[in-house]
């Protein structure tokens, strides 16, 4: 009777500290809210930097793609991309769904609370992860260390700094249940936990769940040696380690295989490591863990800050004799391997998928404040302090990493108005829709608006987006289109020529407040030239030069009479029948023999069929799509498959059939007869 009392008691104590560690975050964020008019408390919104550029167009665009049943390829940018591949690292969070199903007029302030409510489940989740430490079960670690060191974790400069980052919290978040999950594998041979947070974190954010994947890796033998294990036991935990890790990595390989494909073809990918260098002296990743440090967006030192506190209890925990002098020693290291990471530039390449990120620097740092979080702890509870000492310490804790984050959030955080965010909502509103079998292209005239296709779902050619392929940037680039980021970024830039080229029906003119229709859009697909072929646009140093050769390849002509030309160019256009992102249908009436040329990016996932033949694509001015066509009426259609997705999704099936049979049987739902030796 006393042991069932006990356990209720010990239950209603995990509960109140979860409540606390999820309240406290989530009301800082709330009240940084309301102070900054925050929606729904004002018109201000999250959704800046990055957040207004990239997250929120893409999750609008995502958003119609689903609804639409076309999440595999997308024609809102860069004339045409890989939309699987872009969601697996902006908008492929299970978390947005319940943005999805909101009227889009709402989305926005449903983003702003789905970011504090996200920070409130990373302090949670954290002290999930604490409660599975055995010195956890006293009270006091459970009334007050848990929840206090929660919120740091919650609420370091890490979180608050990169909070526009939508798509990074969702990793950090589950980061504490992936360690928990490693731990149980290791200790009690458990690895449901692992796998499922490992699989989720992928699948969220490919790109932050990399830095994790490392990380695990690092910390599997921090914890083996630390703990005493037998080289025995370490090999057997590890080949389940190993084989949990590919199995969370397989179910992901629906995702990973196309993105491994994606990445190859980025400018990215090929930029190599040249020579050692400091980023950042140890003085200065040591002033970072001191409070009221101005946070580092573009460049400058890492944000670490979780409380100074923290930070000189996990050096009480290095020096305390309680604790085994290996598993001090152990820390020790890991803790330094992690700093020396962001002290030399080899750290943030390797750390950052081997090249060197733009702006935001070392995004791998908020792993050394898990370190720092977890150590410090561990230093707090293996002393002998006395209950009111943890409660002072943990009062310091809270009030030190709420009042630091609030001050980063009300004066440091970037905050964009909704209103400046959605300045164009009245003129798209107002926008002649066409037939759902038409392609029609749009663009802004006179305006630097990063992702607007995909933030109003047209098609269109402006482009942001970290897995811009290194085609597409150096197209753009030498026809003379402005950037904001380099290598993964273009601003469309108006012309006669190019706006009829890329077929741009309409012209967004913002200032008028107007749109403006194209006489001289062609089709997405018509009859070329074959001068086109050898047509290369980098070759021209001069903008209005590339773009008059371009016309000129494709008429055949020594001059240029738009008018003239554009009229002879559509009669050998594609009339489409049927429009879909990933398949278009139609016929060509060719009045000769050429080049069928397409608006449409090269990519190996296209397939283009004329009669029911497939035909060899050839990629023309650098970038774009065409094929050879005879003289004569023929039927077309383009086939888009995400390279890389069925061997993937044959992947994906096969791992989860494995997880599923495996979990399974840890749950004794089944069970799986091992042979014994003879």
């Amino acid at each position: 009777m006393k042991k069932q009392l006990k356990l209720t008691t010990e239950k209603k104590l995990k509960l109140k500290a979860l409540l606390v560690s999820f309240s406290i975050p989530f009301s800082i964020v709330i009240l940084s809210y309301i102070v900054r008019g925050v929606a729904p408390f004002g018109e201000g919104t999250i959704c800046s930097m990055d957040g207004f550029s990239q997250y929120f167009p893409m999750l609008q665009n995502m958003d119609t793609a689903l609804e639409n049943g076309e999440p595999f390829y997308s024609f809102s940018g860069a004339l045409g991309f890989n939309l699987w591949t872009q969601s697996a690292y902006y908008t492929n969070s299970p978390l947005w769904l319940f943005v999805y199903i909101l009227p889009k007029s709402m989305q926005l302030c449903a983003i702003n609370l789905l970011v504090a409510f996200k920070i409130g489940l990373t302090s949670l989740f954290f002290c999930t992860y604490l409660f599975s430490k055995k010195a956890s079960a006293r009270k006091s670690h459970l009334k007050y260390l848990c929840p206090a060191f929660s919120c740091a974790w919650a609420l370091s400069a890490y979180v608050m700094a990169y909070i526009n980052q939508l798509m990074w919290l969702d990793v950090i978040m589950l980061l504490p249940l992936v360690i928990m999950g490693l731990e149980k594998l290791i200790e009690q041979k458990k690895s449901t936990l692992y796998t499922v947070t490992l699989f989720v974190s992928i699948w969220s954010c490919f790109y932050l769940a990399y830095m994790v994947c490392i990380f695990v890796c690092l910390y599997f033998f921090y914890f083996s040696f630390s703990h005493k294990k037998k080289f025995a036991q370490i090999a057997e935990s590890g080949l389940r380690f190993v084989f949990s890790s590919l199995l969370a990595a397989g179910m992901c390989a629906v995702v990973l295989i196309p993105v491994y494909k994606a990445l190859k073809l980025t400018i990215a990918s090929e930029l190599s490591f040249t020579s050692l260098g400091i980023t950042n002296t140890p003085l200065e990743i040591l002033r970072q863990f001191l409070p009221f440090c101005d946070i580092s967006l573009e460049y400058g030192a890492p944000n670490l800050y979780c409380t100074t506190l923290a930070f000189v209890l996990m050096l009480f925990c290095f020096f305390q004799k309680k604790i085994d002098i290996r598993e001090r020693l152990c820390s020790a290291f890991f803790v330094i391997i992690m700093t020396l990471s962001m002290c030399l530039n080899l750290g943030d390449y390797l750390w950052h998928g081997f090249h060197f990120p733009n702006q935001l620097p070392s995004r791998q740092s908020f792993l050394l404040i898990f370190l720092v979080l977890i150590f410090a702890y561990k230093g707090v509870v293996s002393t002998g302090f006395k209950v009111k000492s943890k409660q002072m310490i943990s009062i310091i804790i809270i009030f030190a990493c709420c009042f630091n984050g609030f001050v980063i959030l009300i004066n440091q955080t970037w905050i964009s108005k909704a209103s400046s965010l959605q300045r164009f909502d009245t003129i798209i509103e107002e926008f002649p829709k066409s037939d759902d079998n038409d392609f029609v292209r749009l663009e802004f005239s006179d305006e630097k608006k990063n992702n607007g296709p995909q933030q109003y779902s047209f098609n269109g050619v402006s482009y942001y987006s970290s897995l811009m392929s290194e085609d597409a940037y150096r197209f753009f680039e030498s026809l003379g289109f402005e950037r904001y980021a380099k290598n993964v970024s273009v601003y469309y830039k108006s012309s006669d020529i190019l706006d009829s080229i890329f077929g741009i029906k309409y012209l967004i003119q913002p200032d008028r407040k107007t749109v403006r229709e194209n006489k001289t859009a062609l089709p997405v697909a018509f009859l070329s030239d074959s001068a086109i072929v050898d047509y290369h646009p980098s070759d021209y140093d001069n903008k209005d030069r590339c773009h008059q050769n371009f016309w000129l390849s494709l008429t055949g002509k020594n001059e240029i009479n738009l008018i003239e030309d554009y009229e002879q160019l559509k009669k050998g256009g594609l009339q489409i029948i049927r429009f879909d992102t990933d398949l278009i249908e139609g016929s060509i009436n060719c009045s000769q023999d050429g080049i069928l040329f397409t608006t449409i990016p090269y990519d190996e996932g296209w397939q283009f069929f004329v009669d029911g033949k497939q035909v060899e694509i050839t990629k023309c001015a650098d970038y774009l799509s065409c094929c050879k066509i005879t003289k004569g009426t023929h039927e077309i259609i383009f086939k888009y498959t995400v390279p890389g997705i069925k061997t993937g999704s044959a992947i994906s099936v096969l791992c989860l059939g494995i997880f599923t049979v495996l979990t399974a049987n840890e749950l004794g739902l089944i069970k799986i007869k091992k042979e014994e030796n003879i």
